[in-house]
């Protein structure tokens, strides 16, 4: 007879990992798919590494990939639990099925069932290419001197030089905000051979001009700095500028790694993430989303383990409520919990 995990948690990064520890120690069968080579490539922890703004995982060069492993590290040393999770270390290229009993099928063409499944796939930084070419923004990426996220890593950036990478207006709303929050002695805008998609009426044009943001529009020629040594010294562009700085942050969006969840026929906002109600489930009975790939909510560690655990304790109502129901048929209350004060 094929086995039904309770769960199918789709990822294996901080909402993944976080996901799988609450269904076990909630004592939810759960399987969780926990990718291969490529998508580790794809993931923005693999170029996001170093973490400052999580007690923890301060200074762990690969913050979130070493918490995850700590966590099916833990799982798989308790007696207790261990035999509630079955991590597959291969991706899920395919879901069917509906609620009660959802088939997953990997990359090797194994197929594994779920009554519910937790979409866990993340996103990933657009890369400004150099030369036709992504690979030289990571080494310098990778040390932790050019960044993506202000909240997580803005103040890097006192008493700094910065550089923005990026062309659309948000670009300018950083480096602005940058300024009045860590008053930095120089502010300027690369936009790699773009236009700076910004009109003069914007309240943040006004900005630039009070703040003295300077603004390069010529293509990059080549990022400067050793990542062994001094760090990011500066960017020198193709028309012979170059523009000191030692911290930069890329402003030209994300990629939404959404594929799964459009072919469930997941509601997708205007921006690629997956909308969902307030405890995570999608309009698709049965389909839940933690982490970065939910709209609507902030792109933090913090928030993705935080987002997640509300899924797995929704999923958990369900699975109870169904025990209940068939268990013990006369049992007043049918229905299903709302969650949060009951759970502390």
């Amino acid at each position: 007879m094929t086995e039904i995990y309770e769960i199918a948690i789709i990822g294996s990064g901080a909402a993944g990992s976080m996901g799988c520890l609450r269904a076990v120690l909630n004592n939810l069968k759960t399987v969780c798919f926990a990718g291969n080579g490529n998508t580790k490539k794809k993931a923005r922890a693999t170029w996001v590494g170093k973490v400052e703004n999580m007690p923890v995982l301060f200074d762990k060069p690969k913050a979130v990939f070493q918490s995850a492993n700590e966590v099916f590290k833990w799982i798989k040393g308790q007696d207790l639990w261990r035999d509630n999770l079955t991590l597959v270390k291969d991706s899920a290229m395919e879901i069917s099925g509906k609620q009660g009993d959802f088939k997953v099928t990997t990359g090797k063409g194994q197929a594994y069932h779920a009554k519910y499944i937790l979409l866990c796939t993340g996103i990933m930084d657009v890369q400004p290419e150099i030369h036709g070419d992504i690979s030289p923004i990571f080494p310098l990426a990778n040390k932790g001197d050019i960044e993506y996220c202000i909240r997580c890593d803005g103040h890097k950036t006192k008493g700094r030089e910065v550089a923005i990478i990026g062309h659309q207006e948000s670009a300018l709303w950083i480096a602005s905000l940058l300024i009045e929050r860590y008053d930095c002695p120089k502010m300027t805008v690369v936009t790699n051979g773009e236009l700076l998609q910004v009109s003069e009426d914007s309240p943040v044009w006004e900005r630039k001009k009070c703040y003295g943001i300077e603004v390069a529009t010529s293509p990059i020629d080549e990022i400067l700095g050793d990542p062994k040594k001094e760090g990011l010294t500066g960017i020198r562009l193709m028309d012979g500028e170059l523009i000191d700085c030692q911290i930069a942050f890329v402003s030209l969006g994300t990629i939404v790694y959404n594929e799964l969840a459009k072919s469930l026929g997941c509601e997708i906002d205007d921006r690629g993430y997956v909308v969902t109600d307030d405890y995570g489930e999608t309009k698709v009975a049965g389909v839940f989303v933690g982490g970065d790939l939910r709209a609507g909510k902030k792109k933090q560690i913090y928030t993705a383990w935080d987002i997640t655990v509300d899924a797995v304790d929704r999923i958990d109502n369900y699975v109870r409520k169904e025990k209940r129901e068939s268990g013990q048929p006369s049992c007043r209350y049918h229905g299903v919990e709302k969650g949060g004060a009951l759970m502390g």
